[in-house]
């Protein structure tokens, strides 16, 4: 949800047993990390690969679709391979060519492109990206400040070593309070939330699945937590509204 988790210490870990580190930076364009007291931005990569979204619930967006980043350059030609059906030569290449070139596939791969209108879209977004972290990070402080005294509630805390881009605020309610009957009150006086996490292993799909450890702690989430809204367009009214929605069903 856009805080980052204590990457170093995974880093340490893989290393000591050989183990890849694909990072989910889904929600983290923006977010931060310091290492070695500087201040470096989530997906740099860090580990072997960072993927990033670019729903339109991401604090950028193109729409749909998103981005891998790399320093290992045979990943990068290999994911350069996969996205445009493992074509030896890009098409961009072979349109701007005065010679004939022939293309050969090299793998079976896929159609992963983004495409132009896309890009040009999620460039102009990058070039805001410092602009719109900070509006949530203000945003984040104002919804401390209206819930920080609601008895029971359990406000998102960021590590002094983390710095979030706040793309979901995250709040765990009172294990006393029904979560679906908050939600759908919260809904009827026009709030809208979501639950904080959906759990794997608890869904259909996976019911054949049996967790080999507990997961306690990501059922509680799934159970007790919700997500309130909080988007760069955000007026101080509507924050308002939203916390008074949440504190008029704990107070009940």
């Amino acid at each position: 949800m856009g805080m980052p988790c204590d990457l170093p210490a995974l880093l340490r870990l893989a290393k000591r047993h050989d183990i890849a580190v694909i990072e989910d930076a889904a929600c983290a364009a923006g977010s931060k990390i310091r290492i070695s007291s500087e201040w470096v931005p989530i997906g740099a990569p860090h580990g072997d690969v960072a993927c990033f979204s670019f729903h339109p619930r991401k604090v950028i967006t193109t729409g749909d679709g998103g981005m891998l980043t790399t320093s290992d350059a045979r990943l990068d030609d290999s994911f350069k391979l996969m996205r445009q059906h493992g074509m030896s030569v890009p098409d961009t290449v072979r349109h701007g060519s005065p010679q004939v070139i022939f293309e050969q596939y090299l793998a079976v791969a896929y159609n992963y492109r983004m495409t132009d209108i896309q890009a040009a879209i999620g460039r102009k977004q990058l070039e805001r990206l410092s602009e719109l972290v900070s509006r949530r990070r203000a945003l984040a402080d104002r919804y401390r400040e209206l819930l920080g005294n609601l008895e029971g509630l359990i406000l998102p805390r960021e590590p002094e070593w983390a710095h979030s881009n706040w793309q979901s605020y995250c709040v765990r309610l009172p294990d006393r309070v029904d979560q679906k009957a908050v939600m759908q009150k919260m809904l009827d006086r026009g709030v809208a939330t979501r639950r904080g996490i959906m759990c794997s292993h608890r869904e259909p799909c996976y019911s054949d699945w049996k967790p080999r450890h507990d997961l306690r702690l990501s059922e509680l989430a799934q159970d007790h937590a919700i997500l309130l809204p909080i988007y760069t367009q955000m007026t101080e009214e509507e924050q308002v509204t939203v916390a008074n929605a949440l504190r008029a069903e704990l107070q009940s």
